[in-house]
């Protein structure tokens, strides 16, 4: 038994340098497709997820939007690089009275809603009061390629409209043109509480 074990012991199978350069080489190529998959599955879920959030965040924004327009008491003044547009014309910048809205005997708040930045992607902004602003607001939404997304329609016999227009860009696909697979959110809301026009 001893002798078994000592000429176990004294072979040298084994593989040769050939073979196992061989074999590094299928492992070496294996685990590159391995992990160029791995790595594509990784981006593709980074996009889904931050077009998801986008859409999501512009969708509560939308909802909360809806709920100050539908309480405002008059039309809501649109503006544009802070002067007054025309009834039909796209701004930056809308401020709704919630004054008439009585909490607890209070008169209820002013809220101005407005689309701020430099360039594109801008940002969605919500603040109570007659202004608004990056620094002061709270953001609702990002990722928007244009800041005039708030139009006010005014038609005689009704009551006063909102059209907001959310157009997100929130793709992550390299080398795509600009603005291209675009979500939009648009919505047209009355204003209850104001008087028909």
């Amino acid at each position: 038994m001893a002798t078994r074990i000592r000429a176990w012991l004294a072979r040298e199978d084994g593989m040769t340098l050939p073979e196992l350069l061989t074999t590094m080489a299928i492992l070496g190529i294996v685990m590159t497709g391995i992990l160029g998959v791995s790595i594509s599955g990784l981006h593709a879920t980074t996009d889904l997820n931050q077009r998801f959030q986008a859409q999501q965040d512009a969708r509560v924004a939308l909802t909360k939007m809806r709920n100050d327009v539908q309480s405002s008491c008059s039309a809501a003044v649109v503006q544009l690089n802070g002067s007054t547009v025309a009834a039909g014309t796209a701004g930056d910048t809308v401020t709704l009275d919630d004054t008439c809205i009585r909490v607890n005997g209070a008169a209820g708040p002013q809220v101005t809603w407005c689309a701020t930045g430099t360039s594109s992607p801008y940002k969605l902004y919500r603040q109570v009061g007659a202004t608004c602003a990056a620094s002061t607001g709270v953001l609702q939404a990002q990722n928007l390629t244009t800041k005039a997304v708030f139009t006010s329609v005014l038609t005689t016999g009704f009551h006063p409209q909102l059209t907001v227009k959310l157009p997100l860009d929130a793709n992550l696909k390299p080398g795509r043109a600009a603005n291209q697979d675009l979500y939009t959110l648009t919505d047209t809301m009355m204003l209850r509480n104001a008087p028909v026009s």
